[in-house]
């Protein structure tokens, strides 16, 4: 692939009362795409009218489109990615622009995938760097290393990746890290681990951006005091970056695997559930909180610690099933799901997703009230688990609950952090999260297939607003106890976050 260069503008605008200045982004490739690559040279009329349809179906569909960038802004952007599109262009290079200009709507679940072809093109042949990382206060620690090449100790820093500045590879590469409002804080934990995208958004950008290089030169320091020393290593598979140990937390894991509890001390419970979602290996929620809040109790829990630090969501009924064994009154959950259009004329065509089809693209039209502002507001009879009152389980925990939070908390796990505060059932401790408490656009998905090139576009149906009071604006949740994790931490494995809390209990 020969070199690209592109310049986005971000024009001016406002984003929740802070003035958001002109800047000028420019990115090019500088090293060449291996021929096995399933690269595809398209056409610039191709390519437009690639970025046509996205735009009408994000325009069409999108419920929360202008919520945090102006419709100036947006419209400035889309027509600048438009414009751009002057000559033929690699479906690879159309992906990064168009990667780049969704995460200007500043909402997670609005994102592109890669084309089939180079998912599984990725999965089997290396581009992704050989170790495992956490970025702490600005520091890429390494968690765990390939042990087929030269192992880097656990703790040690990477301070160039190829000539380029750590720090500098963070700040690029994170203007593609879709975030929830302004919550900027919580971008290090995608490009660290992302579900969603291939691995971790630090890899799975990394190529577009920079090319896909032979191997990684490193300037490494093994640990504090130490000098530096530079050493090569290949990159590997993603396959291959699954099975790198990530503390022993595992890739895309399940709610019923994620699931842990054990006594932290003679009467403090400790519950760890690391993700919400449960449909790809479903299990009764609300039985297994049921379990193990149960069998904590029995064993003398007066207290409980629930750790949520590395949950970004997932199902509401794992969601919904923890809030009711934690309340101590009834609740409602949401006040409202919000949809932009309720019709969409030829754009199912383009559209895959989950649920019945004609459900989602011909409800009947008495199946919302109509807002001022020319939505629907979905009646709450329809979505009764969310929007009408809910009850605590009857053997709900009924003591002292402090959460810990961090900034990988997004969509559900944040929703349902926000409704615990707002009862007034729980402390928290920790980091601030990502997310958002007023509510995230989320739902349904629906996936918008670009036809020239095949790039999918995740385009959220509904805006989940949640009765909360005087939720952040700017999105994420402050805790109450504010505890940040330092490199020092991390290198000794010193849970501080955990410890803090521990000591309100005793």
């Amino acid at each position: 692939m020969r070199s690209l260069f592109l310049s986005v503008a971000l024009a001016s605008g406002a984003l929740m009362g802070v003035s958001v200045a002109l800047a000028t982004v420019a990115y090019a490739q500088e090293t060449t795409v291996p021929a096995s690559a399933p690269v595809r040279m398209l056409t610039a009329e191709a390519a437009r009218a690639d970025v046509a349809l996205m735009r009408r179906a994000l325009e069409t569909i999108h419920p929360g489109l202008y919520r945090y960038t102006s419709r100036d802004a947006m419209d400035r952007a889309f027509s600048n990615l438009s414009r751009s599109l002057e000559g033929p262009i690699t479906d690879a290079e159309l992906y990064r622009r168009v990667s780049l200009t969704l995460a200007l709507i500043r909402c997670t679940h609005t994102k592109a995938d890669q084309t089939e072809a180079m998912e599984a093109w990725r999965t089997g042949n290396p581009s992704h760097l050989p170790f495992r990382f956490r970025i702490v206060e600005g520091h890429m620690l390494v968690v765990a290393s390939d042990p087929n090449q030269v192992v880097l100790p656990r703790g040690a820093e990477i301070l160039l990746i190829n000539g380029r500045r750590v720090s500098d590879l963070i700040e690029t590469l994170g203007a593609y890290v879709p975030v929830d409002g302004a919550t900027t804080w919580s971008r290090a934990s995608y490009l660290a681990d992302d579900g969603d995208l291939m691995g971790a958004d630090f890899d799975h950008f990394y190529p577009y951006v920079f090319g896909f290089p032979a191997e990684f030169t490193l300037t490494v320091r093994d640990r504090a005091g130490a000098s530096r020393r530079t050493i090569r290593l290949s990159p590997i598979n993603f396959r291959n970056w699954v099975r790198l140990d990530n503390d022993g937390v595992g890739f895309r894991e399940n709610f019923s695997e994620a699931t842990e509890w054990r006594m932290l001390d003679a009467d403090i419970g400790y519950l760890s559930v690391r993700t919400f979602v449960n449909y790809r290996n479903p299990t009764d929620a609300a039985a297994l909180y049921q379990r193990a809040l149960r069998e904590l109790e029995a064993a003398g829990a007066r207290s409980l610690i629930v750790d949520l630090r590395e949950n970004g969501g997932g199902s509401n009924d794992a969601a919904l099933a923890l809030v009711d064994a934690l309340a101590g009154q009834p609740y409602t959950y949401q006040r409202a799901v919000r949809l932009r259009a309720v019709r969409y004329g030829d754009l199912p065509n383009f559209i895959s997703t989950w649920g019945n089809r004609d459900a989602l693209f011909n409800p009947p039209m008495d199946s919302f009230i109509p807002t001022v502002d020319g939505r629907y507001d979905l009646r709450p009879e329809l979505a009764p688990d969310i929007l009408l009152p809910r009850y605590p389980t009857p053997d709900a925990f009924q003591g002292p609950v402090t959460v810990l939070i961090g900034p990988a908390n997004a969509s559900g796990a944040t929703m349902a952090i926000a409704k615990l505060r707002d009862m007034g059932r729980v402390r928290l401790v920790g980091a601030r999260s990502g997310g958002s408490a007023e509510g995230p656009t989320a739902g349904t998905i629906f996936n918008v297939t670009l036809a020239n090139s095949g790039i999918v576009i995740r385009v959220p149906l509904a805006l989940n607003l949640m009765d909360v009071r005087a939720p952040q604006p700017s999105g994420g949740i402050s805790p109450d106890i504010e505890v940040r994790e330092t490199v020092v931490d991390f290198r000794s494995g010193f849970d501080r976050t955990l410890a803090v809390a521990i000591e309100f209990h005793r």
